[in-house]
């Protein structure tokens, strides 16, 4: 069968630092046939997440210093490398055909793992997404998405947050940051953000931050000092970098960390290696990474309560959408900085005829 023209994004050379347009180069690529059990979808968008910085080729044209798996000429990857489920996609869009029994073209699905607009799928690979009252698409990339449910795994099974503690949310106006936020919240805690532009505003007006550290305007001991007087029972930290040493001194007693990301180190050729650990002995600190593929099982729980809490307005999310696949070195380089507003996606397609009634 003829199929429309499969438009991808491939890496032209590897980036030094900051991800720039021209080291990306936006071209056709072959839909591959569907075999028994694989699936056909069109994305209508894709996720940009900055965990897709550490996927690029290093400067040796190799993988990166941080694990990556794409070289030079490769499209670009998203979402985690190998996938295990839907989950671990970074698209969402609309079944074009299908040969696995499970699905049928016009089904809605989330899945694929490339800057490309058609993806041929294992079946086995996607979440088949059912349409309900209030439905968005978008959101299953947000805060129905992996970024949701990274936020709750982290909170639920990485802490334990108490009535009225200090929770402190680094890229709090981020994918995962906004949720978190609002979940230590719920709750029944004190949180404060950090952020910067207009984010700072937006978490405390909007999602109900106590207050948020403006990195545009204080430094973060300023802000620090004076919208957490009384130290940091709990932090939600995305970004790692110079921020974690400067939280990590008013961590009080019994603190908690919980090492979700490490958004500012993504670009740098070597890890950082963060501040001096004898106030964990001293202070009784207790820092906890996570991995959320732990933890699958519970994504029908969280979806629930997410939806819950949406319907109840106790739960708010936005999305910063661009359109077209070639603006999505731009978008993930405004992720990386902090310049965007929100969850990051790319509208890739137009939306499915029934999302658009």
């Amino acid at each position: 069968m003829t199929r429309p023209e499969n438009l991808a994004v491939r890496v032209l050379r590897a980036p030094r630092g900051l991800p720039q347009p021209g080291d990306f180069q936006v071209e056709p690529v072959e839909t591959s046939t569907p075999r028994d059990g694989e699936v056909v979808f069109r994305a209508c968008y894709l996720s940009i997440d900055p965990s897709a910085r550490r996927r690029l080729p290093a400067a040796d044209s190799g993988p990166g210093p941080l694990g990556q798996i794409a070289r030079v000429g490769d499209v670009v990857l998203a979402g985690v490398v190998p996938p295990r489920n839907g989950l671990d996609g970074a698209l969402v869009g609309e079944v074009v055909e299908s040969r696995d029994p499970r699905f049928r073209p016009g089904d809605l699905v989330r899945g694929g793992n490339s800057w490309q607009t058609y993806h041929t799928v294992a079946g086995d690979l996607l979440d088949k997404l059912t349409p309900v009252p209030g439905f968005r698409l978008a959101a299953e990339l947000g805060v129905l998405g992996r970024p949701g449910f990274v936020a709750y795994c982290g909170l639920e099974f990485a802490a334990t947050v108490r009535p009225n503690a200090t929770v402190l949310v680094s890229a709090a106006g981020g994918a995962v940051g906004m949720v978190a936020g609002q979940l230590a919240a719920l709750a029944g805690a004190r949180v404060v953000g950090i952020a910067s532009g207009d984010k700072p505003g937006y978490v405390v007006r909007e999602l109900g931050f106590a207050d948020c550290v403006d990195r545009s305007a204080e430094t973060i001991p300023e802000g620090l000092d004076r919208a957490c007087p009384d130290g940091v029972d709990l932090y939600f930290d995305n970004i790692g970098g110079p921020a974690f040493d400067r939280v990590f001194e008013r961590l009080n007693d019994f603190g908690q960390v919980v090492i979700c990301g490490m958004a500012s180190e993504y670009n740098a050729a070597e890890a950082e290696h963060g501040p001096a650990l004898r106030p964990v002995l001293r202070k009784r600190l207790r820092i906890q990474g996570f991995v959320v593929h732990d933890h699958y099982d519970q994504y029908p729980i969280y979806r629930e309560l997410a939806l819950g809490h949406i319907a109840a307005g106790r739960l708010r999310y936005r999305e910063d959408v661009i359109a077209g696949i070639e603006n999505a070195p731009r978008a993930l380089a405004d992720v990386l900085t902090g310049r965007s507003q929100g969850k990051q996606l790319i509208q890739i397609g137009e939306l499915p005829d029934a999302l658009r009634q």
